[in-house]
């Protein structure tokens, strides 16, 4: 079996996968097996059976706490550093971000890598849409939209409006793999790919601002957040 069908496997259990997407959403925090069980219900040997499958095929990384008043330390389990694209679809990420990493070294510019990016978030918001429809312009459908082209390509995002300003939080840095000889680099590229996505998805709101006082993205180990606004027309 190779790597990519041993991952599936552990995580086509439906309730193994909605474990692991909640530990995702919270890549920072520790959980226990009396965490789990509590959140999905479970008998705390079931919990610890899903848990340790994760462990086992790479998802979960751990570590073991000491009580205060001694005893068996508790042992602690948390988002790993394996990055999960394969089912959303194989390697999109990857093989999109080495297509920018060769323009640079076939003598292309930053700008060049940045554009691949750019325009590849662009085709994936119009292949979401249905041929020869219009972007919706209702708040909560363009957020749902947005959502919807995130999830497929494993982001683990979190859309919200937030007053007038379109909150997109993600979770799931697929980029993160190649990010360590240059993360400013592929930071831009992610930021690049999202703002194509955004472009098409948010359409029928008006003009979307890419300023750095409107719309601007924070990046850290665990998330990364793009809050954009919007103009009515041109200024």
């Amino acid at each position: 079996m190779d790597r990519d069908h041993e991952l599936s496997a552990v995580l086509a259990d439906d309730t193994r996968y909605l474990i692991y997407r909640w530990i995702a959403r919270q890549p920072a925090t520790d959980v226990t097996v009396a965490d789990v069980a509590a959140e999905f219900g479970l008998h705390p040997n079931v919990a610890r059976m899903h848990l340790a499958k994760l462990e086992q095929a790479g998802f979960l990384a751990t570590s073991f706490r000491r009580s205060a008043g001694g005893g068996r330390p508790a042992k602690l389990y948390r988002l790993s550093d394996l990055v999960v694209t394969f089912g959303f679809p194989p390697r999109r990420y990857e093989l999109l971000s080495r297509l920018a990493l060769d323009a640079l070294s076939a003598g292309g510019t930053r700008e060049d890598a940045l554009r691949v990016c750019h325009e590849a978030g662009i085709a994936e918001g119009r292949r979401a849409l249905a041929p020869d429809a219009a972007p919706p312009s209702d708040r909560a459908a363009v957020a749902a939209l947005v959502a919807s082209i995130a999830e497929e390509q494993g982001l683990l995002p979190e859309v919200a409006w937030r007053g007038g300003a379109l909150s997109v939080a993600v979770n799931n840095c697929s980029f993160r793999e190649l990010s360590g000889a240059d993360p400013d680099l592929v930071c831009a590229m992610h930021r690049a790919f999202l703002e194509g996505i955004l472009q098409v998805a948010t359409a029928g709101l008006g003009r979307l601002v890419l300023g750095s006082d409107q719309c601007r993205i924070s990046c850290g180990d665990a998330r990364c957040e793009l809050v954009c606004s919007f103009a009515s027309g041109e200024e």
